[in-house]
């Protein structure tokens, strides 16, 4: 009896453990995971514009207060298709006339600790950071939309669709 019990939880163990893995294996940060990320990023391509709006978040005292909204045009770039990271172009306007410039960044982008990071060049800004694979960041189709976060108390939340801005001449250093 002591022998069937011992195969019982052997087999259990196992079963477990080959259920846990193919569970797993979808859920888990992999390189083709990321690139099925990156292909909706850039639609499919080397580049890829998004414009909307920005809406600033501060954590005070266990709470999220708005710090004010921008509108933004970011586009992202790879060398190649394959690639799973690449740079690109942050720009700040007042409103979506894009009549005004407020400021802007270059910065760089690629996968880390199961995040999609952004580091900027612009020397005040701080890196940002969200979980590509859950609902912080989300595209479907022509609508990209989530949460950057900056720190634990700074984050933005956004809702963005594809652009056809182009008129990146006139920011670029």
């Amino acid at each position: 009896m002591k022998k069937y019990f011992s195969l019982m939880a052997i087999f259990a163990a196992m079963a477990m453990t080959f259920i846990g893995c193919s569970k797993d294996d979808n859920d888990t940060d992999s390189t083709e995971n990321r690139l099925n990320f990156t292909n909706k990023l850039t639609q499919n391509s080397i580049s890829c514009t998004w414009e909307g709006y920005n809406m600033a978040k501060r954590k005070e005292l266990g709470n999220w207060n708005d710090d004010g909204q921008k509108y933004a045009v970011m586009r992202f770039d790879r060398a190649t298709k394959e690639d799973i990271q690449g740079t690109g172009l942050l720009l700040y306007f007042e409103n979506n006339y894009k009549d005004t410039f407020l400021e802007g960044s270059e910065f760089t982008w690629y996968f880390a600790d199961d995040m999609l990071r952004i580091s900027y060049r612009h020397s005040g800004w701080s890196p940002q950071y969200a979980e590509y694979r859950t609902q912080e960041l989300v595209i479907n189709g022509d609508r990209f939309d989530g949460t950057w976060f900056e720190k634990t108390d700074f984050k933005y939340k956004f809702n963005y669709t594809k652009s056809a801005f182009s008129d990146w001449s006139k920011y670029i250093n």
